[in-house]
């Protein structure tokens, strides 16, 4: 990573605790989301401190792709996380930083600009076909189990995009389409990363 990049965190203490289950999710509409957000100070920490520093969560906008159809783009993780290869996954995400903000926002408008910016961002990096759509905020997942999922925090969007193909990005291989109905039991959800187990479990219950 380099070593200056600076990443949206905020203090784990300033967080509701019902946000923070040991390894779950947390259905979350957007108003109540951003209201609480309005009242915690944002905080752009380097990266590589953020990293090893518990006191702090780092937001990761993890957006699940939807066809109209309601199909869900899935795919087999490779790329930097090697701690997830072979896994398969339903969400696109990444660190938030400055440039993901609208410049000179501060509060409430530069929590929301700097999230759906940085979702933005990683749909056209990752799935540029399906970038044109509807995305919602549907909830939080959080997993303090590891060392890794204890510094991240992360906010789900559905995205349903109008218009789609079967390339992706460098972070997207084998890439399919399926029904989210049944991927919440059974083999099929084991052969998915702890977080898409999560997203698709908010997905399913909505």
């Amino acid at each position: 990573m380099p070593p200056q990049e600076l990443v949206l965190c905020s203090e784990r203490s300033a967080l509701p605790a019902e946000w923070l289950p040991l390894e779950g999710s947390v259905a979350l509409s957007e108003n109540a989301l951003f209201d609480m957000l309005a009242h915690i100070e944002p905080r752009w920490i380097r990266r590589d401190q953020a990293e090893g520093d518990p006191r702090f969560k780092q937001w990761i906008p993890y957006v699940l792709v939807q066809r109209p159809d309601n199909l869900i783009a899935t795919y087999r993780r490779q790329g930097a996380e090697s701690r997830l290869h072979g896994f398969l996954s339903v969400g696109v995400g990444g660190h938030v930083n400055p440039e993901d903000a609208t410049p000179l926002s501060s509060g409430v408008a530069l929590w929301e600009s700097a999230l759906r910016g940085g979702l933005r961002r990683e749909l056209a990096e990752e799935f540029p076909s399906a970038a044109v759509g509807i995305t919602q905020f549907i909830g939080l997942i959080n997993e303090d189990t590891s060392e890794v999922g204890r510094v991240h925090l992360g906010a789900v969007f559905l995205h349903r995009c109008e218009e789609w193909d079967n390339a992706g990005g460098g972070e997207l291989t084998c890439l399919e389409w399926v029904s989210p109905i049944g991927l919440d039991q059974g083999v099929a959800m084991e052969r998915f990363e702890t977080w898409s187990r999560f997203a698709l479990g908010l997905l399913l219950a909505r």
